[in-house]
């Protein structure tokens, strides 16, 4: 636990002189900072950028023509044209998503297809389920309820194997009235039968669909997990903060010092 006589601002400004130091300690502190003050590796990090900032600030406190604003202190000013340069080689760094790589055209492809063929799933999926009778005569019925929960209790965790598709056929919580079904939660379609076809659960063509859908799921999920891993996904998120203190440095009319600095 925490010393009460430290503060968990006292302790990050401490561990981070520390880290300075010796970077190489730097796994220990912050397995410290977690552990015993609840200082994630994200506040570290924010407190670094911010320390190390205010030291480059002090470079240029004695420079003439710094100060270019009553409204923002030059540690400040430098803080903005520091962070855009950061967030821009942070951009640059991720670089451009290989729009001609296989991953990348086959999620684009299978995205289009999920928007085609979902819809066309789910109004077929409705239709069946309007069809299917229950197969339990009446005084029995009572019975269903236990033995469907029990069922998918067992056999629903199953479902996660895969993408999209699943073992057992839901209606789904509240799209039902009665108690016995888990007001619909438990009310499955492989209990049911089509009186026309005389066969359990839902149509071999729906089935069929329904595993189509499960390899595009699985694909676009492959997509998103390479995309993530390569961060194109966070530069819109940048870009947005670069236009932050873009909107920042055009109200308050500000130039880099640092360019100020380099022209005396």
């Amino acid at each position: 636990m925490a010393s009460n006589n430290i503060t968990k601002k006292e302790a990050l400004s401490d561990l981070w002189a520390l880290s300075r130091r010796n970077p190489e300690m730097l796994s220990r502190i912050l397995d410290k900072l977690d552990n015993e003050y609840n200082i994630s590796v994200d506040d570290f990090n924010k407190f670094d950028v911010q320390m190390q900032l205010g030291e480059r600030a002090e470079e240029f406190k004695d420079i003439p023509g710094f100060s270019q604003s009553e409204n923002i202190s030059d540690d400040e000013i430098l803080r903005v044209f520091e962070a855009k340069d950061e967030l821009n080689a942070k951009i640059d760094s991720i670089g451009r998503p290989p729009t001609e790589a296989e991953w990348y055209k086959a999620g684009l492809d299978a995205d289009q297809k999920i928007a085609k063929l979902r819809p066309a799933y789910e109004t077929k999926k409705e239709e069946e389920w309007g069809h299917l009778e229950t197969m339990v005569p009446a005084p029995f019925s009572p019975l269903m309820g236990p033995i469907q929960a029990l069922t998918e209790l067992v056999g629903g965790p199953s479902d996660l194997r895969y993408d999209f598709k699943e073992d057992l056929h839901e209606r789904g919580f509240g799209t039902s009235w009665n108690p016995l079904t888990g007001f619909g939660a438990w009310d499955i379609a492989e209990f049911k039968k089509d009186p026309v076809t005389g066969r359990r659960g839902f149509s071999p063509d729906l089935l069929q669909l329904e595993e189509e859908l499960d390899q595009l799921y699985g694909t676009r999920n492959k997509f998103k997990e390479k995309y993530r891993e390569g961060s194109w996904g966070d530069v819109g998120g940048i870009k947005e903060e670069i236009g932050s203190l873009n909107q920042i440095i055009i109200e308050n009319e500000l130039l880099d010092p640092r360019l100020l600095g380099e022209t005396q």
